[in-house]
């Protein structure tokens, strides 16, 4: 118990170190202040064309973030009847590279010890490192037409190696700083 509450408090302190990019756009015309009721859309597997992190468990966690994220905006979940909106979700996670040149620091530049003292790898002037980088992308929905009123994504790199509840607690943070960005229901 003590580890994973450790490991938690670990995430959420590496987590407030980096912060999550997030990005968001509104379609043409959508007026937000006459939603109230959400339902999620649900599309074919066989339409998503590899697009979705193929894993129920991020699926049920990304739904339950934004149900509880909708909930404290002020909508509600219709069970019944049209809602006034509709919510997908796609993500994806990618591994990315990055190369940093440290040419310059250790170069001939009066730094003629510390560069000879330096691992051969870092006299070279390039280090390169791989990291996995996680998206989410939330799309608000027309009932009707399904034309997208609006599109909140958030990216952020991902820690190797967490347990499911880290990875739930990732999931969360990413779907609550996206949707920050969505407007309060109007009462």
């Amino acid at each position: 118990m003590k580890r994973t509450m450790l490991s938690c408090i670990l995430v959420l302190i590496l987590a407030a170190c980096g912060g999550v990019n997030v990005q968001t756009e509104v379609g043409g015309g959508a007026d937000f202040s006459q939603l109230v009721s959400y339902g999620w859309f649900e599309m074919s597997d066989a339409s998503l064309g590899g697009v979705r992190v193929d894993n129920p468990e991020v699926d049920s966690w990304v739904k339950a973030s934004v149900e509880k994220q909708l909930k404290n905006k002020g909508y509600v979940k219709a069970l019944q009847g049209q809602p006034d909106f509709l919510i997908s979700w796609f993500g994806a996670v990618e591994t990315k590279v990055k190369v940093e040149s440290i040419d310059h620091f250790y170069s001939s530049y009066g730094y003629g010890p510390v560069a000879s003292s330096m691992p051969v790898e870092s006299k070279g002037g390039d280090m390169t490192r791989e990291y996995k980088e996680g998206t989410i992308m939330l799309d608000v929905l027309d009932p009707e037409s399904h034309t997208r009123l609006w599109r909140g994504s958030g990216t952020d790199r991902v820690l190797q190696d967490l347990d499911e509840e880290e990875v739930a607690l990732y999931v969360n943070r990413l779907v609550k700083s996206i949707l920050s960005k969505f407007p309060a229901a109007k009462k």
